[in-house]
C-alpha cells in the first residue's frame, strides 16, 4: 500500500494530491491514506501536505529501499522485480544474511541490502568498515549452471560491473581492478568484493557476491588505520554527496547484463570486460598469502581468470587466490 501511495505521489509531482484522490484510486479511507502517510514519513520520505492542497513528495530519502532500488532497474536475473530485493537497516553482514537464504532455497537473483553492517568482511578475513547511510552494503545470489571450478570469474565479474555501475553514476571518475577485485582511485580502495559458494566437487549450489562500495564517507568516518589506502566516492567527487541509490542501481544492472553474457558467451566475456579496467597485468607486484609469497610481473589472466606472475629468472606462476601488493 504505501508503495502505491509513492507511486501516485511521483506521479502527481510537483503538484499535490489529495487524500480523497489517493483514497478513492486505492480503495482505502482517507485515515488509511493519513497513517500510510505518517508511516512513510518515519520512512524518511519528505512529504509535506495541508487540508486544502493535499499531499506533496517533496524528496526521496537516499535509503535502499527495495521499491526505490526497483523502480531504477530494468533487470532479467538479478532483481527482476522488487520483491527479490530484502532491505535492512542493520545487520551482521549481508552475506551472511543472504546465504542463510540460499540455504532456505531463495532463488537465483536475490538481493540483501543494508544501511550498516557491524559485521562486514572483506577478503582474507579483514573487516570491512561499514557505518550507517555512507556506503553501499549488498550481496546478491547466484545459481550458475557450472562447474565450481568455473566459478571463479564471477568474482571478477562482480568487479567490472561495480566499476560499470560507479561509471554509470560518476563517468569523470575512472576507477581501476587491482586483481582480482578490488576497486581502486588514485591508488585507494573505494570498493571490495567477497565472493562465497557452496558447492559439491561437481555442484554448484549458490554463490554469493558481497560488494561494498564507499559512497559518502568523509575522512574522519574511517578507522585511523584505514585512511592512507581509503578513499570514497564523496572525497573523489570533490565533495559533493553521491545519491547512493543511483549507484547501487548501477551496479545491480551492470551486472544483470554482463552474468547474462557470462552465462550465454562463458567466461573469456567476463576477462575481456575486466581488463577495461585492469591496472595490474604489466606491473610487479608480490602476490601472498598463507604459506606463500611470489614476486615478479603480472604478465596476463589465464583462460580461468587466475593470474600469471613471471619473476625475474623467468619461473612462471599461476594463482587463483592470494593477496597482491603494487611494488
Amino acid at each position: 500500500m504505501r508503495e502505491e501511495i509513492i507511486s501516485l505521489l511521483k506521479k502527481s509531482s510537483p503538484d499535490p494530491l489529495s487524500g480523497e484522490v489517493i483514497a478513492r484510486q486505492l480503495g482505502i479511507s482517507r485515515t488509511a491514506v493519513w497513517k500510510n502517510i505518517h508511516a512513510l514519513q518515519e520512512k524518511g520520505y519528505n512529504i509535506t501536505g495541508s487540508p486544502r492542497r493535499g499531499y506533496l513528495l517533496q524528496k526521496i530519502p537516499d535509503l535502499l529501499y527495495p521499491g526505490e532500488l526497483g523502480e531504477k532497474l530494468h533487470t532479467k536475473i538479478i532483481a527482476p522485480n522488487p520483491s527479490f530485493i530484502h532491505h535492512y537497516h542493520r545487520v551482521g553482514s549481508t552475506n551472511n544474511v543472504l546465504k542463510e537464504m540460499a540455504e532456505e532455497g531463495a532463488a537465483e537473483g536475490t538481493v540483501v541490502v543494508a544501511e550498516l553492517q557491524e559485521t562486514g568482511r572483506g577478503r582474507m578475513g579483514r573487516h570491512w568498515s561499514s557505518p550507517q547511510g555512507k556506503g553501499i552494503y549488498l550481496s546478491l545470489l547466484l545459481r550458475p549452471p557450472v562447474s565450481p571450478q568455473h566459478t571463479s570469474p564471477l568474482t571478477l565479474l562482480a568487479a567490472a560491473a561495480a566499476c560499470r555501475g560507479i561509471s554509470s553514476v560518476l563517468p569523470r571518475l575512472l576507477p581501476g581492478i587491482k586483481w582480482p577485485n578490488d576497486l581502486l582511485i588514485g591508488g585507494r580502495k573505494v570498493c571490495g568484493i567477497l565472493c562465497e559458494i557452496k558447492a559439491e566437487i561437481d555442484l554448484v549450489h549458490y554463490l554469493v557476491a558481497g560488494i561494498g562500495i564507499n559512497v559518502n564517507m568523509a575522512m574522519e568516518d574511517f578507522p585511523s588505520e584505514l585512511r592512507q589506502s581509503a578513499t570514497s566516492l564523496l572525497l573523489e567527487n570533490e565533495g559533493v554527496v553521491v545519491s547512493r541509490l543511483a549507484v547501487a542501481a548501477g551496479v545491480l544492472q551492470h551486472f544483470d547484463e554482463l552474468y547474462a553474457i557470462y552465462l550465454e558467451k562463458g567466461t573469456a566475456s567476463v576477462l575481456s570486460r575486466w581488463r577495461e579496467y585492469d591496472i595490474t597485468l604489466g606491473r610487479s607486484i608480490k602476490v601472498q598469502g598463507p604459506g606463500f609469497s611470489f614476486t615478479g610481473t603480472a604478465s596476463e589472466l589465464d583462460d580461468n581468470g587466475a593470474i600469471v606472475v613471471e619473476s625475474e629468472t623467468g619461473e612462471r606462476k599461476s594463482f587463483t587466490t592470494g593477496e597482491v601488493i603494487m611494488n
